[in-house]
């Protein structure tokens, strides 16, 4: 295989890799493929749109926001609960086992947990 065919599999098979994120009270949420935000069951329960997610009937969810010490996790401004966006029928993926809980952060002014009831 040439170098860029095998640069071109690394780089599909780190994109179909899902990225796992908690929501910011610590509770392992699920993961993002590409520009859809997965329960760590399959659902599809939400769609990026940057780094703001939208649930199915386009109602906001939450936003993608970045920590010092646990990278990426899901919050929910409450400012911005009004916003909507396109919907979406959702889709399905197999079930994965998701990775252990971490430490909750502390939120920010106008910002709460990630719905994940």
């Amino acid at each position: 295989m040439s170098t860029q065919a095998d640069r071109s599999v690394r780089a599909i098979s780190a994109s179909l890799a899902p990225n796992w994120l908690w929501t910011w009270n610590g509770v392992c949420f699920g993961y993002r493929r590409a520009d859809s935000l997965f329960t760590y069951d399959g659902i599809e329960v939400g769609r990026f749109s940057g780094s703001e997610v939208y649930a199915a009937d386009g109602s906001y969810l939450g936003e993608v926001r970045s920590t010092e010490e646990d990278g990426d996790r899901l919050i929910t401004s409450s400012y911005k609960k009004s916003r909507m966006a396109a919907s979406f029928v959702p889709t399905f993926e197999r079930a994965q086992q998701g990775p252990a809980d971490r430490n909750q952060e502390q939120l920010y002014c106008g910002y709460e947990d990630f719905p994940y009831a």
